[in-house]
Protein backbone atom coordinates (compact mmCIF):
# COMPACT_ATOMS: atom_id res chain seq x y z
CA UNK A 1 0.00 0.00 0.00
CA UNK A 2 1.47 3.22 -0.80
CA UNK A 3 1.26 6.54 1.64
CA UNK A 4 -2.33 7.94 0.49
CA UNK A 5 -3.55 4.51 0.61
CA UNK A 6 -2.21 4.30 3.99
CA UNK A 7 -4.12 7.53 5.47
CA UNK A 8 -7.19 6.32 3.89
CA UNK A 9 -7.28 3.49 5.80
CA UNK A 10 -6.25 5.37 8.83
CA UNK A 11 -9.16 7.95 8.47
CA UNK A 12 -11.41 5.05 7.77
CA UNK A 13 -10.84 2.64 10.91
CA UNK A 14 -12.96 2.92 13.06
CA UNK A 15 -11.96 4.05 16.88
CA UNK A 16 -10.38 1.59 19.17
CA UNK A 17 -8.96 0.22 15.80
CA UNK A 18 -5.34 -0.06 17.23
CA UNK A 19 -5.94 -1.56 20.24
CA UNK A 20 -7.92 -4.59 18.09
CA UNK A 21 -4.37 -4.80 15.84
CA UNK A 22 -1.97 -4.75 19.22
CA UNK A 23 -4.28 -7.47 20.87
CA UNK A 24 -4.49 -9.63 17.38
CA UNK A 25 -1.13 -8.87 16.46
CA UNK A 26 1.13 -8.37 19.83
CA UNK A 27 2.90 -5.74 17.82
CA UNK A 28 3.28 -2.26 19.94
CA UNK A 29 1.01 0.92 19.54
CA UNK A 30 4.33 2.59 18.02
CA UNK A 31 5.42 -0.29 15.87
CA UNK A 32 1.76 -0.21 14.52
CA UNK A 33 1.32 4.03 14.14
CA UNK A 34 4.57 3.73 12.27
CA UNK A 35 3.34 0.65 9.76
CA UNK A 36 -0.44 2.72 9.29
CA UNK A 37 1.86 5.76 8.42
CA UNK A 38 4.39 4.45 5.72
CA UNK A 39 7.70 4.54 7.67
CA UNK A 40 7.68 0.59 8.24
CA UNK A 41 5.82 -2.06 6.69
CA UNK A 42 4.20 -5.19 8.12
CA UNK A 43 1.97 -7.13 6.15
CA UNK A 44 0.42 -9.02 9.19
CA UNK A 45 -0.11 -5.62 10.48
CA UNK A 46 -2.11 -4.40 7.39
CA UNK A 47 -4.29 -7.42 7.03
CA UNK A 48 -5.57 -7.07 10.14
CA UNK A 49 -6.76 -3.70 9.72
CA UNK A 50 -8.43 -4.78 6.59
CA UNK A 51 -9.88 -7.11 8.36
CA UNK A 52 -11.18 -4.85 11.00
CA UNK A 53 -12.76 -2.76 7.50
CA UNK A 54 -14.29 -5.85 5.75
CA UNK A 55 -16.08 -6.66 9.40
CA UNK A 56 -16.86 -3.09 9.84
CA UNK A 57 -18.39 -3.41 6.17
CA UNK A 58 -20.42 -6.12 7.07
CA UNK A 59 -21.67 -4.20 9.62
CA UNK A 60 -22.74 -1.08 7.60
CA UNK A 61 -26.42 -1.28 6.50
CA UNK A 62 -26.73 1.41 4.31
CA UNK A 63 -24.92 3.20 1.50
CA UNK A 64 -23.20 5.72 3.85
CA UNK A 65 -19.96 7.83 2.41
CA UNK A 66 -18.36 5.50 4.64
CA UNK A 67 -19.28 2.51 2.98
CA UNK A 68 -18.19 3.74 -0.16
CA UNK A 69 -14.75 4.76 0.91
CA UNK A 70 -14.33 1.35 2.19
CA UNK A 71 -15.56 -0.37 -0.75
CA UNK A 72 -13.24 1.34 -2.87
CA UNK A 73 -10.14 1.01 -0.84
CA UNK A 74 -10.23 -2.33 -0.82
CA UNK A 75 -10.88 -2.75 -4.63
CA UNK A 76 -7.66 -0.79 -4.44
CA UNK A 77 -5.92 -2.82 -1.85
CA UNK A 78 -7.34 -6.12 -4.06
CA UNK A 79 -6.23 -5.12 -7.20
CA UNK A 80 -2.39 -4.49 -5.82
Amino acid sequence: MNVNELKQLRDILPRGSRTKIKDTTTYSFSYIDQVLNGRRHSAIIINCALAILEELLLLEKSTSIKFQQILRLLKKVRQS
